[in-house]
């Protein structure tokens, strides 16, 4: 009798024909220093991960890793709780490279997603030390067919809010539901893409 699960080459039983996706933000916040600033630091910056409901996720995420420009000491920032934020001043933009890593119990690779410090609104706008530079990008991660016992850990874990990001007053709120309304959505257009591609395929035999 077919129960759903698979076991796979490594010997963990996961479950067939199911995803586990956890929607989160990664982003940046850049104060500028104003009067105080100087040649080689004109801002304040954070930047962060968070779950796009603001729920503690540390039950799925064992560390987040940014990597900084090489000219920073100890570029390579890892944080084991949340909130999971680095805080630094200077004067440029780059990317930051920002790991997630799983409990152990997932059986998962680490996911890296890159993002870019954003110091400056635009050129038409003047810098002000009244309200922080915001720069975010909602993700998601999709965890396909999953480790059956941390599935069910996860999933029967009661969620609890997560502590307070140090901006966390001028970060983005995202309605989950509308999100993973819209990738459904996306994964049925692209369904049907293929569908089309593969008719005219066959026809064309």
């Amino acid at each position: 009798m077919d129960d759903g699960t698979f076991i796979d080459e490594h010997g963990d039983r996961r479950l067939r024909d199911t995803e586990f996706i956890l929607p989160v933000v990664v982003g940046t916040s850049a104060w500028w220093l104003g009067k105080k600033a100087s040649d080689t630091v004109t801002h304040r910056w954070t930047v962060y991960l968070k779950s796009a409901n603001n729920q503690d996720i540390s039950h799925i995420v064992q560390k987040v890793t940014f990597e900084l420009h090489h000219t920073f000491n100890n570029p390579h920032r890892m944080v084991l709780q949340p909130p999971y934020e680095v805080t630094e001043q200077g004067w440029g933009e780059f990317d930051i490279n920002i790991t997630l890593s799983f409990t152990p119990d997932s059986r998962e690779k680490d996911v890296s997603i890159l993002h870019r410090l954003k110091l400056y609104e635009n050129e038409n706008t003047p810098s002000t030390t009244k309200k922080p530079v915001m720069s975010e990008a909602y993700e998601e991660l999709v965890f396909s067919e999953p480790v059956e016992a941390f599935y069910r850990r996860v999933t029967s874990t009661m969620p609890r809010p997560a502590p307070d990001l140090s901006c966390q007053p001028y970060t983005s709120q995202y309605d989950e539901r509308d999100e993973l309304d819209k990738l459904k959505d996306c994964r049925a257009r692209v369904a049907a893409m293929l569908t089309d591609v593969r008719k005219d395929f066959e026809g064309a035999r």
